[in-house]
């Protein structure tokens, strides 16, 4: 699992969302990911978390409540999946882009856009890479406030979402098999 503040290749689709105020860059190896989509890695991470992870979401929402932000609090994984697969609406969630290799969706309010890409690359050797992409444009300054408070739990939730994410995955696709 590496962090990377590399430029955003321009043939990906989330590159069409630039000029950001700002992005980063998480990429995940594994050896794994025969028969796993963007698709279902985009699913995964916004429908299970590690523990610790719901529970700083839910004190994020609670001291974020009390200035206007919304916080996405829906839970329906049927309509998740909707959204991802078929772009129908999903709370502040839609899908923005999608191809075989890459799936981009928005979570969006008056204060913030954040793009999240997930590129999977194929290569001729065994392990196979996932890129997370996060961009972000403000449109006020509480939006700005808010992301860069977040910004120090924001590189280790999505390192760890990503690899939760991938092993529950990777799980799920062994048992089938």
């Amino acid at each position: 699992m590496a962090r990377m503040k590399d430029t955003i290749p321009s043939d990906l689709l989330i590159s069409a969302y630039q000029p950001v105020d700002y992005y980063d860059i998480t990429k995940c190896e594994s050896d794994d990911l025969k028969g796993i989509t963007t698709e279902d890695i985009q699913i995964a991470l916004w429908s299970s978390k590690p523990a610790w992870v719901d529970r700083l979401f839910k004190l994020r929402n609670i001291l974020v409540k009390p200035f206007g932000l919304k916080t996405g609090e829906d839970s329906s994984l049927d309509q998740l999946t909707d959204c991802i697969r078929n772009g129908k609406a999903y709370g502040l969630m839609s899908l923005q882009a999608k191809s075989e290799k890459e799936t981009v969706i928005c979570l969006t309010d008056k204060h913030l856009s954040a793009y999240v890409s997930i590129f999977l690359e194929s290569e001729e050797k065994k392990a196979q890479c996932v890129f997370a992409y996060t961009l972000v444009k403000f449109h006020s300054t509480l939006g700005y406030v808010y992301f860069y408070s977040i910004l120090p739990f924001h590189k280790i939730v999505v390192k760890k979402m990503l690899k939760y994410s991938l092993n529950l995955l990777i799980q799920k696709n062994n048992i089938n098999i």
